[in-house]
């Protein structure tokens, strides 16, 4: 049962969920950037829930039942931790640890969901990293945070990152002269506008990492939205930025457009030259 994911977080089902589904292939653990989003522990639980379906016995247990034990927390094979003071204890999750010494009642994964992820010190760290970097194939961590950069390099190093995108009332918030131009601009990318406009960008667009990372954010809502309108989900929540804009691109070209800004706001987790970053990234867009 994916309703939620599917409708308000489309980018996120379409490059998370539709893999996961085709390819059943499982990192040993994920590390869920929320973007401060609403309902985004339903989300949170949606995501591990099409975990357990991977493997989960359909004779043992039905995806129904799964779901109703997934919601009221009584699925013994899934472990949540929320850290009750502002950093998360070592015995916190030692207790998780000792949890899982035995093999899984219903033959399926085990799964933890480390919330505030970013209240792991370093401390704390170091009793989950062996954890993580020793994992059982069985055993899958889910860490949750608002946001990334508040969590230690050590543990990030060892996730798949994941994002969801802010709520679509979000981008009439964020939608100012500069992007609107940078649309226009990627309308028209085929006829080198994006490399004419390119100290505009810089100046305007793309001054610092934060503004960069705020852009792509926004990129992301826009995109998402106008995917939602050839999908015929959420329309009501389009903005009507998104209703001017939707024919220029094609479905192919969204779908593109939106699993470029997620590598390059990956690339952005490391130390590197930002011009150089925004060369690549306007080169990829061109390439669309």
């Amino acid at each position: 049962m994916c309703s939620q994911l599917k409708e308000k977080q489309l980018t996120f089902y379409h490059h998370v969920i539709e893999p996961l589904r085709k390819n059943r292939k499982v990192q040993h653990a994920y590390l869920i950037e929320t973007n401060d989003v609403d309902q985004k522990e339903d989300y949170v639980l949606e995501f591990v829930e099409q975990l357990f379906l991977l493997r989960q016995n359909k004779e043992i247990i039905t995806p129904d039942l799964l779901h109703q034990y997934i919601v009221k927390n009584h699925f013994p094979d899934l472990k949540i931790l929320k850290p009750s003071s502002s950093v998360i204890k070592k015995e916190e999750l030692l207790e998780i640890k000792n949890s899982f010494r035995d093999k899984s009642i219903y033959g399926g994964y085990q799964i933890y969901i480390i919330y505030d992820a970013e209240k792991l010190n370093s401390s704390s760290a170091n009793t989950i990293l062996k954890f993580l970097e020793e994992p059982e194939d069985d055993i899958i961590a889910v860490l949750v945070t608002d946001n990334r950069y508040k969590v230690l390099d050590t543990i990030l190093s060892r996730c798949q990152i994941l994002s969801f995108c802010q709520d679509e009332k979000v981008l009439e918030k964020k939608i100012s002269p500069p992007f609107i131009t940078f649309i226009n601009l990627l309308i028209n990318r085929k006829k080198k506008d994006l490399m004419l406009s390119y100290q505009f960008i810089l100046d305007e667009i793309f001054p610092d990492k934060d503004s960069i990372l705020s852009t792509l954010q926004t990129l992301e809502i826009f995109f998402a939205q106008i995917l939602q309108k050839y999908y015929n989900i959420n329309q009501s929540n389009c903005s009507e930025m998104v209703i001017k804009y939707e024919n220029h691109f094609s479905l192919n070209e969204i779908i593109k457009f939106l699993s470029i800004f997620d590598e390059k706001q990956k690339e952005l987790e490391y130390n590197l030259n930002l011009k150089a970053w925004i060369d690549s990234f306007l080169l990829r867009l061109m390439e669309v």
